[in-house]
């Protein structure tokens, strides 16, 4: 099966939860994977690189046609010792003059996190820029600033406290992305398939 293409998040979770719940019907797929911000999933696709995508949201290319596999919740990530580390719940509004701790430029989650900021009223101050969630978590953890992030999945109790956000509608939809009109091996629309199917599943377990 040719490599599909991940962005950074889904990457530590999702993605190897659906292989290997793939694989337990079909030992002898073998799969490759490459991992980038949105940017670079859409130009494998494009050429031809990946027979799918795992986005961070659905790609504004008219080549490209994606489908849901689940609505992912974003939480107000904040220090153990923030003003608002006690709350189970924040308005966004509330940290705006706080400096945001963002992904860089060419990962979907840093585009929601200032649309969602803008939603709220105001235009995020960025203070750091990073290429993983889990450095950005550590950086909140270290009283850096804030971020929104999604929880983190398969580990222990995080660091910093994860708060619900109740002004904005914060998530982000990840989906399966595949070129319009393409067809796909065997192996890779099985795998899709697969991926529609369980995404939930695993997202719940």
């Amino acid at each position: 099966m040719r490599p599909p293409s991940l962005p950074a998040h889904p990457g530590h979770w999702l993605v190897p939860a659906l292989i290997r719940s793939y694989r337990a019907e079909r030992p002898d797929v073998r799969f490759d994977l490459r991992q980038h911000g949105d940017a670079g999933l859409v130009e494998d696709l494009l050429g031809g690189a990946v027979d799918l995508a795992i986005t961070g949201e659905q790609p504004d290319h008219p080549q490209v046609e994606s489908r849901r596999l689940l609505i992912e919740p974003l939480r107000l990530v904040v220090s153990p010792d923030h003003r608002f580390a006690g709350r189970r719940s924040v308005r966004l509004a509330d940290p705006a003059g706080d400096p945001f701790i963002v992904l860089k430029r060419g990962f979907s989650l840093r585009d929601v996190t200032q649309r969602l900021c803008g939603e709220a009223g105001f235009a995020p101050e960025i203070g750091f820029e990073g290429e993983e969630v889990e450095t950005l978590r550590g950086l909140v953890a270290a009283g850096l600033g804030v971020a929104l992030l999604p929880d983190p999945h398969g580990i222990g109790a995080p660091a910093a406290p994860h708060l619900r956000v109740s002004d904005v509608p914060a998530s982000r939809e990840i989906g399966i992305a595949r070129i319009r009109d393409r067809r796909l091996p065997a192996a890779s629309e099985q795998f899709r398939e697969h991926a529609l199917k369980n995404a939930r599943t695993v997202a719940r377990a």
